[in-house]
């Protein structure tokens, strides 16, 4: 998708909503703009709550295991104190 865009005096581009759409972003957010050549790269910054589900795992694990994996896990990390 490419559209032709306006910049004002200050700097400040505002993007087609269905071209925000596409791209997921229906509210305020950041983004990261990069220079490659001539041309202006913007892209939506990730912010952490939006990995949700990213790590997914064909693991299950009952609640009983999960509290003995935790309880081991803080037995035998090395502590700094």
């Amino acid at each position: 998708m490419r559209q032709i865009v306006s910049i004002t005096s200050q700097g400040q581009i505002s993007l087609p909503k269905l071209m925000l759409q596409d791209l997921g972003i229906y509210g305020a957010t950041k983004a990261v703009a990069q220079k490659v050549g001539n041309t202006i790269i913007v892209s939506p910054k990730k912010d952490f709550w939006s990995l949700a589900g990213s790590l997914a795992s064909e693991v299950k694990l009952s609640d009983k295991q999960l509290k003995e994996a935790r309880n081991s896990f803080s037995k035998n990390w090395a502590r700094n104190d």
